[in-house]
């Protein structure tokens, strides 16, 4: 049963014309995204994992809670579906070389296949000849689902296939070729980590709808909704009723909510200041700034729908430079060790759960987050429907626990207000493989397959079949 103290904080901040509730007690539910399918795709893509006891919520469905990692999420778990936990058994069937070390992790996460050396013909499971992954053939044999997705959701009004963003861990402010998203077999998409290029690049041919007024934006910031400043109290007041109390809350929330929309809003496609083109101006800037710059030009490219799809792909990331106290502080005096030696949590102290490698991991679930909110600034249409809730986001890393380079346990974040997918829910995937968790992300996309009907598989042919258990409505 709900405690007094518990409903009397959620109750304080929505008690505008509350009505009578009839209980106080039973678990929430997970539920459907609102809309149809998402009008994009963004991932947000990092390398060597997390520390899974602090990215897994506590609990699995709707009742759970959320560890230090993963609390940056907490303002969008009615839109976020966490996947947990996730192996990558494909790589068995590669071979010893796939399931240990650095080779092919990046490369084949989400393309859900092999390298092509790995293949004596074809893309299909029987056509796999045992040849070793290297570190010089990151060549994965087929496409990702971010770009098969893209071109589903592909429209004729849409300036560009996608917008795809870096951001470096060293500095290097020159184009590189993607580790994770792939157009096709063995080409990489090319990532742009200089903000300034980015920008002017990105928004060449776009109207905006109207310039940002940041005083405006202020204000509306500060009067966005009854229901967001408290959103944590609501949620926590929900959560401990049962479907006839939470239906009328819910009639509530979007009485109030209607108040909101009928104040202005801020265009969707409104570009902000053009950034400095001079790399001088971003000397010295760790991923904190540069990963701010990209996340703001991403956001605002969506919600300019410039592109179908979205990406920013955290980039050399064996001894990066955060821009973050936290972590900087501790490892700059260690040259030789790195966040690289962090991650493995291998030497004397250095421990799974030790606060510096939690701070670092978190850092990326952040950023995340981040991009969720700026998204949801943007109100799309005269629905009151932003820009995230027209999206479908997904965080992915190549490893599971970052203390070695077995690919047992990887982690999937699932965001955005569209689509099939269930949210507020996390699902325990320990018995399921990540084939599985990109054919759920194809779902979520409402992707179809040849014969017109759910898409039920992807990447290597003959692996696996169907989704992630529980991920749709």
């Amino acid at each position: 049963m709900m405690n007094r103290r518990r409903f009397l904080v959620g109750l304080g901040g929505i008690t505008v014309g509350l009505p009578a509730l009839r209980s106080l007690m039973g678990p929430s539910t997970a539920h459907a995204a609102a809309g149809d399918e998402p009008k994009r795709i963004i991932m947000m893509s990092y390398a060597m994992g997390t520390h899974i006891d602090q990215w897994a919520p506590q609990g699995l469905g709707s009742d759970f809670t959320l560890g230090e990692i993963a609390a940056p999420m907490e303002p969008f778990r009615d839109r976020a579906q966490w996947i947990s936990r996730v192996p990558h058994s494909l790589y068995e069937v590669g071979g010893s070389s796939y399931v240990w070390g650095h080779p092919a992790k990046k490369e084949c996460v989400l393309t859900g296949t092999l390298l092509q050396s790995a293949f004596s013909g074809g893309n299909h499971v029987d056509s796999v000849n045992g040849s070793p992954a290297t570190d010089n053939s990151r060549d994965p044999n087929g496409p990702s689902v971010d770009h098969v997705i893209g071109q589903a959701l592909a429209q004729p009004h849409h300036l560009r296939p996608s917008v795809d963003l870096g951001v470096p861990g060293n500095g290097n402010l020159s184009p590189s070729p993607s580790d994770f998203h792939y157009e096709a077999a063995a080409n990489p998409v090319t990532m742009q980590t200089h903000p300034g290029l980015a920008f002017a690049s990105v928004f060449n041919g776009v109207d905006p709808d109207g310039q940002i007024d940041e005083a405006f934006l202020d204000l509306q910031r500060r009067r966005k909704s009854v229901l967001d400043s408290v959103r944590d109290s609501f949620t926590d007041l929900r959560s401990g009723l049962d479907a006839q109390d939470r239906a009328v809350l819910d009639d509530h929330a979007d009485k109030i909510r209607q108040i909101e929309l009928d104040m202005p809003i801020l265009p969707a496609c409104a570009i902000p200041e053009a950034l400095d083109e001079a790399n001088e101006a971003y000397a010295g800037m760790g991923m904190m700034e540069l990963g701010e710059l990209q996340n703001r030009i991403l956001a605002h490219a969506m919600g300019c729908d410039v592109a179908p799809v979205g990406r920013i792909e955290y980039l050399d990331q064996h001894d990066p430079f955060f821009g973050l106290p936290a972590v900087d502080d501790v490892l700059s005096p260690m040259p030789d060790f790195g966040w690289h030696g962090v991650v493995h949590a291998t030497d004397d102290g250095w421990t799974n759960d030790h606060p510096v490698r939690v701070a670092g991991f978190r850092f990326f679930v952040q950023k995340f987050a981040d991009l969720c909110s700026y998204l949801d600034e943007m109100v799309e249409g005269p629905d009151g429907r932003t820009a995230l809730d027209n999206s479908l986001l997904v965080l992915a890393s190549d490893l599971g626990e970052g203390g070695g380079h077995g690919a047992f346990d990887l982690c999937f974040l699932v965001a955005g207000g569209s689509g099939p997918g269930r949210r507020n829910v996390h699902i325990d995937g320990s018995n399921n493989n990540v084939n599985q968790v990109l054919v759920s992300i194809a779902q979520q996309a409402c992707l179809t397959g040849p014969d017109g009907g759910q898409i039920q598989e992807f990447g290597i042919e003959g692996f696996s079949t169907g989704g992630i258990p529980g991920a749709l409505v």
